[in-house]
């Protein structure tokens, strides 16, 4: 028997069970009641189709400690270092700010020490390689595109209507980059052999790339620098002149050297680590001690201040696309870090599609999947390079909190939305963030295939949770009896945001609204189509796949206030894990607790309007007059 015991709760209030370590999970099983804030942030993940309340998946654990009964000592333990004869219990330390304590106190001997064994050894695999992933079944079509197609690139071409690029098939075979897509797009005017030339004198043999443009012409193009070992820099010009001349009225490009006015990679870890140490108390003394310095402590890790940076730049690059008219070349050494940061903030700026839950989808996976953030470095997915880590992908997130708190009706998707993404980012049900490139994702599928030759490897996306087939995951679960529709509804509620929602229904009481409603070229007929497919579930995702992509229109941007004053922590990531103790009242002040839920009146309020406009539509038609 075990012991597992409640964050910030003393050993009493442990509850027993059996506990399993597998190549893919920690498995804790009981037939105690679940707590409720453990079973409410489980049922606002996007594991939770796959894994119990009580599961953790190996890729999620950051360290393993022990500790000692009556004691507040600890000590880590590695996988390459011998283990003590005996353990009085196991701290895990998640990778999502979350501590979890098993007792063996009534633990037969020699089992301690098996667990122990088992847990470092899968936990901290050498290579991706030896990373559980796992497979599933593609998600009904149309899904997201991978941006891994010529297909996809021309589409987003078409959709902004920025003249004067084409879609390069150059790197087909990974020759020419291994860390960028198959395909990606070039000015016009620069021939394949040209690229190929010029990729060799750039960082991570990575030459400029369209991102995403204008009508007017104004394009936004990540660049890497010029490699070290090269002092001319006639290639670096001549792609600069290229993204010069791709523009129509011919305007000089703004150049952004990253390296130069955003935080180091160093830097971002070294607040991270301060946060981290913050936000993962160990006891209610340490906790409270903590807590009465919360914000002096958050301030003193400068990680607001690096957010503040990243908004600041966003701002920029988007003025001047927006005001200037002028094309942006983001350059940082290989260009796939805070590059990746500042052009999607650009794109959520300017942008309505990218507002919108597949907007936003479409946004990670072509700036962060098929662009080859190197997800598998930065966030530790293995035991190797560890002075490489750097959460890029949690300041980019964080980034699109603030934005969310200043503008809390233009996105779709919401801060718990957010939370699930980076949750997600550490777990290996899903593919999107596992690895450092695509090539590596398609590297790691060969592998499996060959393993298993009369099985179709798939690696399951995170968007895939949107279109899990009900009876699919019923059958993966073994029967599992619980509420599917019930608990679905209830992720999708804190997922999408009410208010964007009001506001769409709010369009619908312009006058004349109503009676362009069954007219297929109006907004309201779209507007009500998307109404449908986010409150109806009836939707592999929600969004209308039946509807084609709106076109760019750059008359809808959001204003930021990047000042350091108008930035709040975010509680609902950092604070998610963190426990009230049991006999103690918050400090109404500075609380870590402090947190801002969704109204349920609000959703009601809203069902409310929309099935009541729905019956009216409804009679309307059929008495052929819509008023």
């Amino acid at each position: 028997m075990y012991l597992k015991f409640a964050p910030l709760k003393t050993n009493k209030t442990g509850i027993s069970g059996t506990l399993f370590i597998t190549n893919f999970k920690v498995s804790f099983v009981t037939s105690l009641p679940v707590d409720s804030k453990e079973s409410e942030l489980h049922d606002r993940s996007l594991q939770n189709h796959f894994l119990g309340v009580h599961d953790v998946c190996l890729s999620e654990v950051d360290s393993v400690n022990q500790f000692f009964e009556g004691s507040t000592k600890k000590k880590r333990l590695y996988h390459n270092a011998p283990l003590p004869s005996r353990l009085s219990g196991l701290q895990l330390v998640l990778k999502n700010l979350r501590i979890i304590n098993f007792s063996f106190k009534f633990t037969p001997a020699g089992e301690d020490l098996r667990v122990a064994q088992a847990l470092l050894h899968h936990a901290f695999p050498p290579t991706i390689d030896h990373l559980f992933l796992s497979c599933g079944h593609p998600p009904p079509p149309p899904g997201i595109p991978d941006f891994c197609m010529a297909q996809d690139w021309e589409r987003e071409i078409q959709r902004t209507r920025c003249p004067n690029w084409r879609v390069s098939k150059h790197n087909e075979f990974f020759n020419l980059c291994s860390s960028l897509p198959a395909v990606v797009v070039v000015p016009r005017d620069l021939l394949d052999a040209q690229l190929e030339q010029a990729a060799q004198h750039f960082q991570g043999t990575r030459p400029p790339v369209w991102c995403w443009g204008s009508l007017a012409g104004a394009a936004l193009v990540r660049m890497a620098q010029i490699s070290p070992s090269i002092t001319d820099k006639q290639q670096e010009n001549r792609m600069m002149g290229l993204v010069h001349r791709c523009h129509p009225k011919k305007l000089q490009p703004f150049i952004m050297d990253l390296d130069q006015i955003l935080p180091s990679l160093k830097d971002i870890q070294i607040s991270y680590m301060k946060l981290r140490e913050l936000h993962t108390p160990d006891d209610p003394t340490q906790f409270w001690e903590q807590d009465r310095h919360y914000y002096s402590r958050w301030e003193s890790s400068r990680w607001l201040s690096h957010v503040s940076k990243c908004l600041e730049g966003a701002k920029k690059a988007a003025n001047a696309m927006l005001h200037h008219n002028s094309s942006v070349i983001l350059q940082e050494s290989e260009g796939r870090d805070l590059s990746a940061v500042i052009s999607s903030l650009v794109q959520l700026i300017l942008d309505p599609q990218v507002r919108t839950i597949r907007g936003f989808h479409c946004l990670i996976q072509k700036e962060w999947v098929a662009l080859g953030h190197p997800f598998s470095t930065r966030l530790g997915h293995t035991r190797n390079q560890v002075e490489e880590q750097s959460p890029v992908w949690l300041l980019f997130l964080d980034c699109v909190y603030q934005v969310s708190v200043q503008h809390y009706a233009a996105l779709e998707f919401t801060s718990e939305y957010l939370v699930a993404l980076w949750h997600s980012a550490h777990c290996s049900l899903h593919s999107s963030f596992m690895f450092n490139s695509i090539n590596a994702k398609y590297t790691a599928a060969n592998v499996l295939q060959r393993e298993n030759p009369h099985q179709p490897i798939y690696l399951r996306p995170v968007w895939s949770w949107w279109g899990e087939n009900r009876s699919l995951l019923r059958n993966q679960q073994n029967g599992a009896t619980e509420d599917y529709s019930e608990k679905r509804s209830s992720s999708r509620e804190a997922f999408l945001n009410v208010h964007y929602i009001q506001n769409l229904l709010d369009s619908l009481s312009a006058s004349g609204a109503l009676m362009r409603i069954s007219d297929p070229l109006s907004s309201a007929y779209h507007t009500w189509h998307r109404i449908k497919y986010l409150l109806e579930d009836t939707g592999s995702l929600p969004f209308d796949p039946s509807l084609s992509l709106v076109p760019l229109q750059l008359d809808t941007s959001l204003r930021i206030d990047v000042s350091l004053s108008s930035l709040k922590p975010w509680k609902d990531c950092f604070c998610a894990w963190v426990s009230e103790p049991a006999t103690l009242t918050l400090n109404e002040s500075e609380s870590l607790l402090k947190c801002t839920t969704t109204n349920p009146q609000h959703w009601k309020h809203i069902y409310q309007i929309y099935h009541t406009l729905k019956n009216h539509l409804s009679e309307s038609l059929t008495n052929g007059t819509v008023n």
